[in-house]
């Protein structure tokens, strides 16, 4: 679900999707040449010479556009598309800004760490790397699983609960309770009521 939350802005998921448009056309020229099986006996498709060419083009932009990402990106937004990015979409990310140690730890992570790295931030990435340790936003991913949490709702015409109850209410809550025990616990004169509707528990009635 957070994973979702980040991909819409994250520039490697537009890229991954380029990069499968690549791999669906490079697909069928392979199997044009005989490289792989056709899909279907209905025939090939008439493959240009142009269209293979126009297919390595659009792969060599598509790379020159990921260099030119990654190489305006600073360390902590490098790790934080990683963290953010399909699984996919990391095998086209550029991790040499990281330092040999850093790049190992990273890719160490499990998908869970990476998660919980991506949705701490750019800054908590930036400090996380920095040390090859997990430095993790807790209060952020706390707002998350708030966020997240299924919302209970009330029952029309229910009363609230002891917890829904604002402090004037809890006092007069209480104050009608105890009114109530009062008047079933004594008589009117004062005088202990010896069969009270309501007998306080651990009581005993002499």
């Amino acid at each position: 679900m957070f994973k979702d939350k980040f991909q819409w802005w994250n520039p490697f998921s537009w890229l991954e999707a380029v990069m499968q448009t690549i791999g669906g056309i490079l697909h069928r020229i392979f199997a044009f040449f005989g490289m792989m099986s056709p899909p279907s006996t209905g025939g090939h498709e008439n493959v240009q010479v142009a269209d293979v060419d126009d297919a390595e083009k659009v792969a060599r932009e598509a790379q020159e556009a990921i260099d030119a990402i990654v190489a305006d990106m600073s360390l902590a937004q490098v790790v934080h598309a990683y963290c953010t990015a399909s699984e996919d979409a990391r095998k086209a990310i550029d991790l040499t800004k990281l330092s040999v140690d850093q790049q190992d730890w990273l890719l160490r992570l499990s998908d869970a760490d990476l998660a919980m790295l991506g949705r701490s931030g750019e800054a908590a990435c930036g400090r996380s790397v920095e040390v090859c340790k997990l430095m993790l936003n807790r209060q952020r991913l706390r707002s998350d699983e708030i966020e997240a949490a299924p919302q209970v709702l009330s029952i029309p015409g229910a009363e609230p609960t002891v917890d829904e109850m604002t402090q004037d209410e809890k006092r007069e809550h209480l104050r009608e309770f105890f009114a109530d025990r009062h008047g079933e616990l004594f008589l009117a004169s004062g005088i202990s009521n010896l069969d009270p509707k309501f007998t306080p528990g651990g009581a005993t009635v002499h």
